[in-house]
């Protein structure tokens, strides 16, 4: 009888970390998803490519699915195989971040629709501080990522919230150069308010990633933090 329980628990134990395995693919398969429509989305205002902005809207929709996909995935986990500690705030958490990701992708969708606005108008000023904030939030994601694949959360508080604090400066940058745009130039105020909410989705998303890994802190050490 004893042989039995320890061979079901055997079955069981390699049955959740077959699952939990299968999310942490899908998890990082949405990051990559989402780096990829922010990079569009800058791309495509920057560029106006009509080609860059409908790729924004495809990988949006990916984005959704997938999301989904690994909500039920979550719950197939919690419900059939009984996940307790560690391997129950995974699960928890990668719900969260997935829903974090897909919201990234949201913001990033966003920008290609101001994109789109404004494919035929000359852009109001040089994106300078706009694609560092892109670049910035990419470089959050591939942290996160690294963290996801290794479990190493020793170094995430200080990497993230380093960048994540540059790019509220950037923002604050951004916003100001724009509030003066608006005093000069008044009949290019529209265009203004379009560079600032793009400002805006950036640091939203940089937001959204700081989150994540507050996340996968607790994922490791079961303590709550707030990278900010």
């Amino acid at each position: 009888m004893g042989d039995k329980t320890k061979s079901r628990g055997f079955v069981r134990r390699v049955a959740l970390d077959r699952g939990l395995n299968k999310v942490k693919e899908m998890v990082l398969e949405l990051s990559g998803i989402a780096k990829e429509a922010v990079r569009l989305s800058i791309e495509a205002l920057k560029e106006k490519s009509r080609e860059k902005i409908e790729k924004v809207y495809e990988l949006e929709k990916r984005s959704d699915v997938l999301n989904m996909d690994i909500e039920d995935e979550c719950l197939t986990l919690a419900a059939l195989q009984q996940p307790v500690a560690r391997d129950l705030r995974f699960i928890a958490s990668m719900m969260r971040i997935s829903n974090n990701y897909e919201r990234i992708c949201d913001l990033a969708q966003k920008i290609a629709y101001i994109a789109e606005k404004t494919i035929d108008k000359p852009l109001l000023k040089p994106l300078i501080d706009v694609p560092r904030m892109g670049k910035l939030v990419i470089e959050m994601l591939e942290i996160n990522e690294e963290s996801i694949r290794t479990g190493d959360t020793s170094m995430l508080e200080m990497e993230l919230k380093a960048r994540d604090d540059e790019i509220d400066l950037l923002y604050s940058q951004t916003y100001n150069e724009l509030v003066g745009y608006m005093v000069r130039i008044p009949h290019r105020i529209d265009d203004a308010i379009d560079l600032l909410f793009v400002a805006k989705h950036l640091e939203r998303m940089g937001d959204l990633v700081a989150k994540s890994a507050a996340r996968l802190v607790y994922i490791e050490e079961g303590r709550r933090v707030w990278i900010k």
